[in-house]
């Protein structure tokens, strides 16, 4: 993460200075990713693909003041932007700090649901897992977050996330050396479930890290579930993460009316900004379905099969 800094000179004309060049005195914060790649499954779909753009400006808002954050760029996800559109703006708002423990997001906000993002360069695997699919990711909506100690915060919201009036409410912070979040999340439309979303990671050494994902999906006549598994050992610049997922909709209507399980196992270089990794995915479905995370995902449409990707990314 840079800050990007410029200057804007108006004293006077600078006859060495190129007309096009403009700079601006902005304490912003620029972060973001690109990755891209290669998928090949079983002769029926395969192809280069553009994972991720992402640019994200940010300011964090002093105690008194006021911050914000916005990100433009493409995701190949199943989850468009709001704009309707695979390029464009994905996630923007404004961020108050009226006092020391208290913050206010309004806008369009990322969610507190889910270990997984939407942008996948950064998360330990390339393809998006199964219980990613049925979290909610991006939508309009106003959080209000107090701090407690810097290891246990409070929030509740209120969004528009498909339904107006949905709501959450929940905690994130650490408990010795686990890190959780845990949350509820009410759609306020009973045709679609409520999620009860429980996130744990640690590292129990110095080169494991581990977390586990789990959803209970509360629909209105029956429950599901979906729960990840991540486990991530590092040795110098080489990981090897592996995700062991299982999931039944069981007529919640979270999963599509499926069940299954999949491994996704993705060796990773990582280098000075960027990384190098390459995956294999297995899933296993009783019902046919296309992958989530991958321009060619329309036709990764089976109840079981693997998936080869090979992707690069660099992230600043």
């Amino acid at each position: 993460m840079k800050k990007l800094v410029g200057f804007l000179t108006v004293a006077g004309l600078l006859t060495s200075v190129n007309a096009a060049e403009v700079n601006l005195k902005l304490p912003v914060k620029v972060s973001g990713g690109i990755s891209a790649g290669y998928s090949y499954a079983d002769s029926t779909a395969e192809g280069f693909e553009l994972n991720n753009f992402l640019l994200e400006f940010s300011k964090d808002a002093e105690t008194g003041d006021i911050g914000f954050t916005a990100a433009i760029g493409y995701l190949s996800s199943n989850k468009p932007s709001t704009t309707g559109d695979q390029f464009g703006f994905q996630y923007g708002y404004l961020t108050i700090k009226p006092i020391e423990n208290i913050t206010l997001d309004a806008g369009v906000l990322t969610t507190n649901v889910g270990y997984e993002v939407a942008n996948t360069y950064a998360n330990p695997n390339i393809t998006l897992g199964k219980v990613w699919s049925a979290q909610p990711v991006y939508y309009g909506g106003a959080r209000l977050t107090y701090s407690f100690t810097e290891d246990l915060n409070v929030f509740a919201e209120v969004n528009d996330d498909g339904n107006s009036g949905a709501w959450s409410v929940g905690s994130i912070g650490k408990l010795n050396n686990i890190e959780y979040v845990a949350s509820y999340y009410d759609k306020n439309n009973p045709s679609e479930p409520d999620i009860v979303d429980i996130i744990l990671s640690t590292s129990l050494m110095e080169n494991l890290d581990v977390a586990v994902n789990g959803d209970y999906q509360i629909g209105k006549n029956n429950n599901g579930y979906g729960v990840a598994f991540y486990i991530i050992p590092k040795a110098g610049n080489i990981s090897l993460p592996i995700r062991l997922e299982s999931f039944d909709d069981n007529g919640s209507g979270a999963y599509n009316n499926n069940k299954g399980y999949d491994i996704a196992i993705t060796p990773t270089y990582k280098f000075k900004s960027g990384y190098l990794r390459a995956e294999a995915f297995y899933y296993n479905y009783d019902k046919k379905e296309g992958i989530s995370g991958s321009d060619a995902a329309g036709g990764y449409v089976d109840d079981s099969n693997v998936v080869f990707r090979v992707e690069a990314g660099y992230t600043f």
